[in-house]
């Protein structure tokens, strides 16, 4: 009997540290209104939403960002924050310099295409309320970034 239960414990450690691994790959979420993002109903949820990515004023780090999404291309009004990794990969942002303008933004969709700034794209994320006031209500975690078809 301890045998047995030797092999199957042996047999479980792998899924379990699979299981536990951290974060889930990014996936494509349920596209909501821009004004209903930040709704209760969807905390926690994966959702998507189209607008356009803007760099923050400043931040420091060289791991992430927070960037803000907006309905428009005039950038206007209450954003949806988006965390983002800074990298090379699929839905990263290109590592900027600490003198950054916002033509410097370039954002690595979920198929590997690199989309400058001012272009519409579809953001799906884990929506979440931040713990500090921002200027934006809720952001999205974990993004999957698409093209809109505009």
């Amino acid at each position: 009997m301890k045998f047995l239960r030797f092999w199957l414990l042996i047999c479980l450690v792998p899924f379990w540290l699979v299981a536990c691994s951290g974060e889930a790959v990014p996936a494509s979420g349920t596209v909501q209104e821009f004004s209903s993002v930040c709704d209760k109903t969807n905390d926690g949820k994966v959702i998507a939403v189209e607008g356009y990515l803007k760099f923050p004023d400043s931040f420091t780090g060289d791991q992430s960002v927070v960037l803000r999404l907006y309905p428009t291309s005039e950038f206007s009004g209450t954003p949806v924050g988006v965390t983002v990794e800074l990298g090379s990969k699929a839905n990263q942002v290109e590592p900027v310099s600490d003198q950054y303008t916002d033509n410097d933004l370039k954002v690595h969709l979920a198929d590997g295409t690199i989309v400058p700034y001012g272009t519409k794209v579809k953001v799906s994320g884990k929506m979440y309320y931040p713990l500090v006031e921002q200027v934006f209500d809720c952001a999205l975690d974990n993004p999957y970034v698409e093209a809109t078809t505009q």
